[in-house]
């Protein structure tokens, strides 16, 4: 019986795939990869497999071991550094077919869900309800609840209510043997802090128990236009000295205003314009406080406090940082963890990059917590211009790079930022590196990236020659 044979009679026919074009579709996250590059990876699957339920993934990765085929499990692939794309081929487990939501008790705010499961729909099922997210990631209506877990949970909330690894009560996940286990946070051979963000190379996650948080007597958003950068900045850190938001976000536009109003030419100019918008929620005594102090502090600083109306359309669209790709139409982005002391060098540093490379680009920076903020430039640019796309894909290693000399690090690593993880956590490369020996002897389990860029051929990149070649990429781009 073939590989195919024996995973029909696990999932059925309707649920497995083998077509050229069906198997494509596969081959790439949010961020094609460069035709130029390409060849180094085998990044179609072989086969495409749709599992089901919790048993079907276990079977499956069995199999895999059987015959040490790698697997890469992918959820919505609304990441853009390659960690839901085959780097051997192999079997492509779109896990986008476990999406119920199995338990839900009222009364003590947990709901268990299946890692499939959509944050908007998440957001939908609680919005008549007592009970509301705590965080959730700025993809929520399209990337799923297993895939977050797999690669970050920093996001909306955070500022509040910490990372989602925080606001998780325990996990059902696959080991690369097919054993599935419940994981909390003093499990072994995994602990929930290990798995998350472990990227799809320890486990697969299959069903996640959320503490949920209830909602409070008061809510309301506030927004603010500043035509200085500085003044957003400094406005952003008195709000989280002086209140206590939910959320709070900049954003700011650089080269996009050129298609609006003039071309910036200098990073002075650049300075101009930015945005910054959140969430206060509390008793309506605080949320009124709150919010007066946020006027305040707008005005102080040089801010155009905009009504509540306004307020509610632009917290109602926070979900929608990539509707610039309709410009590009690809977009390339670089999500760093920096302090918040580094936000405003590395917002000039983005312009700057920008404008040496000639793409637009919008800026979004989510506070995490007092100290740090997520911070995620969006670039646009052309995969159908092949030679310029390539030079531009070097733009994350120069933005990683100068967030680890600020203090930052990566907030994902996949294929593309794997050199980087040395760099930004040694400790935490090292123990990868224990965990995948110990729990994954084969390497099937999403194979060849986050720790280590390896190759279809079984021969790892070296860091050093890889961040030449993008030096060099770079360098041929500002010339083409």
């Amino acid at each position: 019986m073939s590989v195919k044979q024996e995973l029909l009679t696990i999932v059925g026919e309707q649920n497995i795939t083998d077509l050229h074009a069906e198997r494509k579709v596969y081959s790439h996250d949010l961020a094609p990869l460069p035709s130029e590059v390409s060849w180094l990876f085998k990044s179609t699957p072989d086969l495409v497999v749709k599992p089901r339920t919790k048993e079907q993934v276990s079977e499956i990765l069995k199999i895999a071991n059987k015959y040490k085929i790698p697997v890469t499990p992918r959820g919505a692939a609304t990441w853009g550094y390659g960690g839901a794309v085959p780097t051997k081929g192999g079997i492509l487990l779109d896990l986008t077919g476990l999406d119920r939501i199995l338990e839900f008790d009222r009364k003590s705010g947990l709901i268990k869900v299946e890692c499939g499961v959509v944050w908007q729909s998440l957001i939908n099922l609680l919005d008549g309800s007592e009970w509301r997210l705590p965080v959730c990631p700025s993809s929520s209506p399209s990337s799923t609840v297993g895939g977050w877990a797999a690669t970050g949970g920093l996001g909306y909330g955070s500022l509040k209510y910490g990372r989602f690894v925080d606001n998780v009560v325990q996990a059902t996940v696959a080991l690369p043997s097919g054993e599935t286990v419940t994981i909390d946070k003093i499990s072994t051979p995994l602990t929930l802090e290990q798995a998350f963000s472990s990227e799809g190379v320890l486990c697969i996650f299959l069903d996640l128990t959320l503490r949920l948080a209830p909602k409070l007597e008061a809510e309301e958003p506030f927004l603010a236009y500043f035509y200085q950068l500085q003044g957003a900045l400094k406005a952003a850190n008195r709000v989280l000295e002086l209140t206590k938001p939910d959320t709070l976000v900049l954003r700011a536009f650089g080269f996009l205003k050129a298609r609006r109003d003039k071309p910036i030419k200098s990073i002075e100019d650049a300075e101009s314009g930015a945005i910054l918008f959140g969430l206060f929620n509390g008793s309506k005594a605080e949320v009124e406080g709150w919010l007066k102090a946020f006027r305040d502090i707008a005005l102080e600083f040089g801010g155009n406090v905009r009504p509540s109306g306004e307020a509610w359309d632009e917290w109602n669209e926070r979900f929608y940082p990539l509707r610039i790709k309709k410009w590009g139409p690809t977009v390339l982005t670089s999500d760093v963890l920096i302090p918040v002391r580094a936000l405003h060098d590395m917002i000039l540093y983005s312009w700057k990059l920008g404008k040496e490379s000639g793409m637009d680009v919008e800026l979004e920076a989510i506070f995490t917590s007092p100290e740090h903020v997520l911070y995620f430039p969006l670039f646009l640019s052309d995969e159908r211009k092949p030679l310029k796309y390539l030079s531009h894909t070097a733009i994350t290693k120069k933005l990683i790079d100068e967030a680890v000399k600020h203090g930052g690090r990566s907030y994902g690593y996949g294929i593309w930022n794997s050199f980087h993880l040395k760099k930004s956590e040694p400790e935490r490369k090292k123990e990868l590196i224990r965990l995948k020996k110990q729990l994954d002897p084969n390497n099937i389990l999403n194979p060849g990236k986050t720790f280590e860029a390896r190759s279809k051929f079984g021969l790892a990149l070296p860091a050093s020659l890889y961040s030449l070649f993008l030096d060099t990429l770079w360098v041929f781009g500002k010339v083409l």
